[in-house]
């Protein structure tokens, strides 16, 4: 598997593929070290359509984030695109793959394995694969973001963030 240049496209809907998955396993197994796991998350993880990036916690043993970030890069993957990038104690780690003749966008978030954020990532994953009907709001909430002309991928993410953050405040409760 090769990692190629991430870039930075528009904010758009594509409806969730089964492709997603298999892209996601190959790139775990790709990623994945003695030291180092990677779990999927993220929309294309609970089968909600979106942009259809690729979004992968590589899950590092306390004490060894800079050890998880060289790897990274050692494969391919780059900096972040971002206009304000992940602060370098929690980085994210952006690239490409072509699968199956279609390019797919990949962000590696480089998180501490068994941290509160790896947590709540993989609640809310469980919790969107378990609830077919949020999965549906999800949907329309982000189709609608886009219906008002934003794709700006920075934007959008922000525009949507509340919806997530009221899943897992109600994971929470």
């Amino acid at each position: 598997m090769e990692i190629l240049p991430y870039e930075k496209v528009k904010a758009e809907f594509k409806p969730w593929s089964e492709t997603c998955l298999a892209v996601a396993q190959a790139l775990i197994r790709f990623i994945e070290t003695d030291e180092i796991e990677v779990m999927h998350f993220g929309s294309t993880s609970a089968r909600v359509g979106g942009k259809g990036i690729i979004d992968l916690s590589v899950l590092y043993p306390e004490g060894h984030l800079q050890a998880a970030v060289d790897h990274l890069k050692a494969l391919g993957f780059q900096d972040q695109v971002a206009t304000k990038p992940f602060p370098p104690e929690r980085p994210r780690k952006d690239g490409a793959v072509l699968f199956e003749c279609q390019k797919y966008l990949i962000h590696a978030h480089v998180i501490q394995k068994h941290s509160e954020e790896h947590q709540r990532q993989r609640a809310c994953r469980d919790y969107l694969l378990a609830n077919p009907q949020v999965r549906a709001d999800y949907e329309r909430q982000k189709k609608a973001i886009l219906a008002e002309g934003v794709d700006d991928q920075d934007v959008y993410v922000k525009r949507k963030a509340p919806f997530v953050k009221a899943i897992l405040h109600g994971l929470e409760s």
